[in-house]
């Protein structure tokens, strides 16, 4: 998610970088670092995944004249590495697009308040959910949060992107919404795709790197 710079006021970037910066900070402060000090494969993992997002969120389609969305990978992120390291890598990658000219300073907190906290967050809401479910299969990791929560998620943040827009006060008349919607809708197919499928991969080839997935629950 990039916003153009100069669409916000200042009380909205003020309150998004807030929530985003509290929510980063208490990511930084609870993150199990114990897990990768001493664990150099799963060192590379974390970084590695950090700048291959910023660089996969380089690919983009406008919507609404005012902002470009992009694949989150938020869910896969957050399942391989877990909620914690997911925010450090949405933050890495944020600064992969600032530094590529595609992000704004001004408008980085509300960015990420999208890009990541809010589909980091949800994506562990949905694996809590489904530890809940009494079906021992993996299919219910794989397919129930790889892929539907992947779509929940890019389906919530389009969401969460409207209501700002109106809460900022701009005026998008139902013919604009109802023109960009099909377009909202169509990215959330390829985004649980690309994520159940790399979720798939990593936990069928390395279900030891795979943080969330526990082998000892599913049969």
């Amino acid at each position: 998610m990039i916003f153009a710079p100069g669409i916000f006021p200042l009380w909205l970037l003020l309150s998004g970088s807030l929530i985003a910066a509290l929510g980063l900070g208490i990511a930084l402060l609870k993150a199990p670092w114990h897990l990768i000090r001493h664990h150099s494969e799963r060192q590379h993992l974390v970084f590695g995944v950090s700048i291959l997002l910023g660089l996969f969120w380089l690919l983009r389609v406008d919507a609404l004249g005012m902002l470009s969305f992009h694949p989150l990978l938020l869910t896969a992120v957050t399942l391989i590495v877990g909620w914690h390291f997911a925010m450090l890598a949405g933050a890495v990658g944020q600064l992969v697009l600032l530094a590529a000219g595609f992000d704004h300073l001004s408008m980085i907190g509300v960015n990420y308040l999208l890009t990541t906290l809010i589909p980091a967050t949800l994506s562990y809401g949905v694996l809590l959910v489904s530890q809940r479910v009494p079906l021992r299969n993996p299919f219910v990791f794989l397919t129930g949060v790889g892929f539907l929560g992947a779509a929940l998620c890019s389906g919530v943040v389009a969401i969460a992107t409207l209501a700002l827009l109106l809460l900022a006060g701009h005026d998008l008349s139902f013919d604009e919404i109802s023109r960009e919607a099909p377009i909202l809708f169509i990215l959330m197919f390829p985004e649980g795709f690309i994520n159940g499928t790399l979720v798939t991969a990593m936990t069928v080839f390395k279900p030891h790197l795979v943080k969330t997935f526990n082998e000892d629950w599913y049969e």
